[in-house]
């Protein structure tokens, strides 16, 4: 694990984005706060009673559902938070199908999801102010909290110490895995240290990317429900919650995937900017949609706000994400 010491900092310099991975549909930044009450995030009620969940436990399982809301994205301290409520209302409920259904129904988590939460809780809250210090990301939680209770001890020592192991190197602790020690790539020089430097850089960088394309995605998808009613998109609501990410996210591919070229219409070519993808290739026109969702200015005016979304952004960021194309989106 020496060797990762700063190897890792790139992965832990990236924001940390890891919500569980099986998350049916995530939120994302910062909500704003929502009226108490028996409805999910997509306005539909959740029927406790038909969970056989008592009236009197309900308002917990309410504050549960809320806390989410409001959280979106989750750091390490606010895992913690969300694994404190989930298994305090978890232990209310009448049976686990009846907490499954109501996490899923709630705070759009699957089973495992709700899962590594409440493990995280019980099983590291001990070792929570260390952990929280560190910033380690919540899939690095959520391996750990599988390990035996000497392999927990060791890795907060190896913290306490300065070392940040990757996501990678908590899985082969957690399994036992022995492996070589290796020099750090940042100390070998030539092709094999620059090629393990970028493998390292793409390997973080595409899961960070790709979440944030999720988390835009599905504010998008959430956002276009009043459209398919037959009503208006909300133009500030969105552009609120997505025009940031979208012109980060926009940066992280063209750091990822392209290379840096002499500015072609200027005469300082000293000055660098990212090469452009094929034209009319499908990560051109990614690049180009997440340039338009990053400034509200250049979106179209609400009565073609919503037809611009489902023709051209949502495919273009279902392409990005590998997701199967959604109904009515553009064929080309």
């Amino acid at each position: 694990m020496d060797s990762s010491k700063n190897l890792s900092v790139s992965a832990q310099n990236l924001e940390q984005v890891a919500s569980p991975n099986d998350v049916v549909a995530p939120g994302k930044g910062t909500r704003n706060s929502r009226q108490s009450g028996s409805a999910n995030d997509n306005g539909h009620s959740i029927d406790y009673a038909g969970l056989g969940i008592s009236p009197s436990a309900v308002a917990s399982f309410e504050e549960a559902r809320e806390l989410f809301a409001s959280l979106g994205r989750k750091r390490t301290e606010e895992v913690f938070t969300c694994g404190e409520m989930l298994a305090k209302v978890r232990g209310k409920s009448p049976s686990q199908e009846a907490f499954d259904s109501w996490s899923k129904q709630a705070c759009r988590l699957t089973r495992r999801g709700a899962a590594n939460y409440i493990a995280v809780h019980s099983h590291l809250r001990a070792h929570r102010k260390i952990l929280v210090d560190c910033s380690v990301p919540a899939a690095a939680m959520y391996v750990l909290a599988t390990a035996e209770s000497e392999t927990v001890s060791s890795v907060v020592k190896d913290l306490k110490a300065g070392k940040r192991p990757t996501v990678r190197e908590f899985k082969v602790l957690v399994s036992g895995e022995t492996h070589t020690a290796q020099p750090d790539p940042a100390d070998v020089g030539g092709a094999n240290g620059l090629k393990t430097l970028a493998r390292a850089k793409a390997e973080s960088g595409v899961l960070v990317l790709t979440d944030r394309l999720r988390w835009i995605l599905e504010d998008i998808q959430a956002a276009l429900e009043p459209h398919f009613a037959g009503k208006k998109v909300s133009k500030g609501a969105l552009a609120a919650k997505v025009e940031h990410s979208a012109r980060r996210a926009n940066s992280e591919l063209q750091n990822l995937a392209l290379f840096v070229v002499p500015n072609p219409e200027g005469s300082e070519t000293w000055r660098l900017f990212p090469a452009i993808f094929p034209h009319e290739s499908k990560w051109r026109k990614v690049t180009l949609i997440l340039y338009t969702l990053g400034g509200r200015d250049d979106w179209p005016d609400a009565s073609g706000l919503g037809d611009w979304l489902v023709k051209d952004v949502v495919p273009a960021l279902e392409f990005a994400v590998g997701a199967k194309p959604s109904k009515g989106a553009s064929k080309e």
